[in-house]
């Protein structure tokens, strides 16, 4: 079941999709950065363990550049609250399936409003933005299956083929353009964009791009990524995007 309604057919044009994969794991310093951020959210326990739960805070922000830092002291705030909430969220996220975002995506979307509301509303009434795209990497990395990663080249990428399309309602071309949706409400058309989008992808085209992914990464920083890592790289590298950096919402 589609949380937005009617299931929609997206036709990915999948020659363009490997270009861009190849051209996207051609940096060295971006594989080096996915091997590591593989490396230190190895489970939903020892990513949201209390203790140590900062590093991935730092570490993510650092290596995707979420700018966290602009505002002195909202790592610390995230990371505290992370940590205080720990056992709930590993219970929401381990009562996710491996493949629900293609054939229940309303348990992603129930899963996205209990878990990033934990880093969103970090401090209610403050001063201090909302990190919507670092809530959404974050919480990805957590488990890579099941919640999209949220940035700005490929959600202008995903608005205009939606639009195309005559898809409604559709991902906003900026945050600028989100007139009155919370970023929760914003955030359920990412998963049904995915979901959809994986759901009509044949066993042979999945296994493909699983396949393309992993052999033109660099022989010594090779990882095995989900399909959602592998989609999201096309859309950021055709919205823009070149190697390393990320562009913060």
């Amino acid at each position: 079941m589609r949380t937005g309604g009617p299931r929609i057919r997206y036709q990915l044009d999948m020659a363009a999709a490997i270009a861009a994969i190849k051209a996207l794991n051609n940096s060295v310093a971006g594989v080096a950065a996915d091997r590591l951020l593989n490396s230190h959210f190895p489970s939903v326990e020892q990513a949201l363990t209390p203790e140590t739960v900062a590093e991935r805070v730092v570490l993510l922000d650092s290596l995707w550049g979420t700018r966290l830092f602009v505002e002195s002291g909202a790592a610390d705030l995230i990371a505290t609250n992370l940590a205080k909430n720990s056992a709930r969220l590993i219970a929401t996220l381990h009562d996710l399936g491996p493949c629900d975002l293609e054939r229940e995506p309303d348990k992603v979307y129930r899963a996205a409003k209990e878990a990033l509301p934990i880093i969103l509303d970090h401090t209610p009434g403050s001063r201090y933005r909302q990190n919507y795209s670092f809530a959404a990497k974050f919480f990805h990395w957590c488990t890579r299956r099941h919640f999209p990663i949220v940035d700005r080249n490929a959600r202008k990428v995903i608005n205009r083929w939606q639009n195309d399309l005559g898809v409604r309602p559709v991902v906003r071309s900026d945050t600028a353009a989100m007139s009155g949706l919370t970023y929760i409400q914003e955030y359920q058309r990412w998963i049904d964009f995915y979901g959809d989008l994986i759901a009509g992808l044949s066993t042979a085209a999945r296994e493909r791009l699983i396949r393309v992914d992993f052999d033109s990464q660099p022989k010594h920083y090779r990882v095995k990524n989900s399909l959602l890592r592998i989609l999201d790289k096309v859309f950021y590298y055709q919205g823009g995007g070149r190697g390393l950096g990320r562009v913060a919402e």
